[in-house]
């Protein structure tokens, strides 16, 4: 019997190592070398390794060439429509820049080359403020770092879920307590802002900038416990995804549009989404039934006050918990924090919540760039308020805070003490607040008049009907803020409720006259209600009254049996 010729001209099945040559698919190798198939019907040379020209230019002079390298791990591609990538600089403009990444072990970081400049950095005005800054293993180690770039954000992984050895031991001279917030260590060199630490079974963070052999740090992070270690205890580094990309972003914007605090920058941090206990954020709520926080609450650093007061006649019943959470850029939210030690107990109540993101500096100036974000990490943009029932493990979103808006939504500065002037002594702007001292706010809801009835009754032309006027005034002692508005509502009334416009700035009195339609005959309660830009209530005031007469005549029987009208008329 003649042979037969088999055609083989398809290996896009890739190399079959493990399988026996005689069980392979027709479009399976079960050997290759130094070819490449990813042409389908193709097979071509890989061709030869040799040295690219930016790296035998560059990084022979930064030293970066004797990276040790895990093979096919630790070198990037990216592009950004932001320059400056190579240097983490600020203000940087959308011009646009092709960048390579490269894991250095020499120092631990990361470099990147720009294309535009044709230069690698790694460390940013050479300060301790790398590029990428990728601390895990100790120097000369291999490492495999690994790289992904969605939505402009480049992230890093050492590809290996564990701890490192920093080389360095606690130096302190008796122990390192369970209070202490300052670690002192005998080698800090691998050690740098916003690392995790592991000793024993405890997870620290490093705080602030590092000072020698000082180490300011916050204890018990992820759940762990603080506790005491002895001197000479070992340091581990704990792996922590990183974070660069570039945020631009302005917060607490004035309703004249000033802005408090903007970041335009490239920004390197942990990856881990972070709730705000584990940032070390102060978390606070605030009884403000009678007044709002005092200056020194409120003029520190990394402090949030969630203050709130009750309303009569709303729908809360029973005792709620309070809840925030911090939502970073591209909408991630972190977990949630309970505020408070005790829930808040309420019946038949509307609750009203004023946040309060303290600092010193947003009394009457920007705050500096040293001053850093008040919540410890520029990504963070926005807060989430939830409430959950005492005896409930489910939390519901009772409102965003959007941090990169403010003025016409009620941002102002917020200090209890007498006087509207704000300054660095303080003052009072009382945005989002009632005044209840001696020289109070007040919203009145006016009683029935000779010309102005509640009854049906209209004096001035002696007749019935159902539509009438009231009236309710509104006469603040302070501003609330610049070209701020608000709105009163009126409810009780047919067809209501009803809105009017009023302004949060002037002191003048406002007395808004509302077009009415009575409510059926009987004891009625009439509610207004003053609310600010985010439908708050900032104040509410009912009177009861009785409605003699609602204006309307009931229908009657014509001849022909239908209905007509009580007022008649001919044909």
């Amino acid at each position: 019997m003649p042979k037969q010729v088999w055609k083989i001209n398809q290996f896009h099945g890739g190399l079959n190592s493990s399988s026996d040559p005689r069980d392979i698919l027709d479009s399976e190798l079960s050997d290759i070398r130094d070819v490449m198939i990813d042409n389908v019907g193709t097979v071509r040379t890989i061709g030869s390794v040799t040295t690219h020209d930016i790296a035998e230019k560059q990084l022979d002079n930064t030293g970066a060439s004797a990276s040790a390298q895990v093979p096919g791990s630790g070198l990037f591609y990216f592009s950004h429509d932001r320059i400056g990538g190579e240097d983490a600089g600020d203000d940087e403009d959308e011009t646009g820049d092709e960048y390579l990444a490269l894991y250095d072990d020499s120092d631990v970081q990361v470099w990147v080359y720009s294309l535009a400049t044709d230069d690698w950095d790694d460390d940013k005005d050479s300060n301790e403020n790398g590029v990428i800054n990728f601390i895990g293993k100790t120097t000369s180690a291999a490492a495999r770092p690994c790289f992904t770039s969605i939505d402009g954000v480049v992230r890093v992984s050492t590809g290996e879920l564990s701890k490192y050895a920093s080389g360095s031991l606690i130096n302190d001279g008796s122990h390192f307590l369970s209070t202490d917030t300052v670690l002192i260590v005998d080698n800090s060199s691998h050690f740098a802002q916003g690392n995790y630490l592991q000793i024993e079974d405890e997870i620290v963070f490093i705080a602030a900038a590092i000072g020698s052999v000082n180490i300011t740090v916050r204890r018990a992070m992820f759940g762990t416990k603080a506790v005491q270690h002895n001197d000479n205890t070992p340091i581990y580094i704990v792996n922590m995804n990183q974070w660069y990309g570039y945020l631009d972003n302005k917060f607490f914007q004035t309703g004249a549009g000033v802005t408090k605090y903007s970041t335009s920058k490239w920004h390197n941090g942990v990856q881990h989404i972070r709730s705000l206990d584990e940032l070390g954020i102060t978390l606070v709520l605030h009884d403000a039934a009678s007044n709002s926080p005092t200056s020194s609450e409120i003029d520190v650093v990394n402090k949030i006050v969630i203050a709130y007061w009750l309303a009569d006649d709303g729908f809360w019943i029973g005792s709620y918990w309070i809840g925030v959470t911090p939502i970073y850029v591209g909408g991630q939210e972190g977990p949630i924090s309970t505020v408070g030690s005790t829930p808040i107990q309420m019946h038949e109540k509307i609750l009203n919540i004023q946040l309060y993101i303290t600092h010193p500096d947003i009394d009457d100036t920007d705050i500096v760039t040293a001053d850093g974000h008040p919540l410890l990490d520029d990504r963070i943009i926005g807060i989430n308020l939830y409430t959950k029932s005492y005896t409930s493990d489910e939390w519901y979103l009772l409102q965003n805070f959007d941090l990169t808006k403010g003025g016409e939504h009620g941002w102002e500065t917020y200090n209890s003490d007498a006087g509207a002037n704000v300054t660095s002594a303080g003052g009072n702007t009382l945005a989002g607040f009632w005044k209840t001292s001696s020289t109070a706010d007040s919203l009145t809801l006016a009683n029935p008049t000779s010309t102005e009835s509640y009854d049906g009754a209209d004096a001035s032309t002696n007749q019935s009907g159902a539509a009438n006027t009231c009236t309710a005034t509104l006469d603040l002692e302070e501003s609330k803020g610049s070209d701020r508005k608000g709105i009163l509502r009126l409810s009780g009334f047919n067809l209501s409720p009803l809105y009017k416009e009023v302004s949060l700035s002037s002191t003048s009195s406002q007395a808004m006259q509302f077009d009415v339609i009575n409510p059926a005959p009987g004891k009625t309660k009439f509610v207004v209600e003053l609310l600010d830009e985010n439908f708050n209530i900032m104040k509410r005031t009912e009177n009861e009254f009785t409605i003699l007469d609602s204006g309307a005549s009931p229908p009657f029987h014509d001849e022909d049996g239908g209905y007509g009208s009580s007022s008649g008329g001919s044909s």
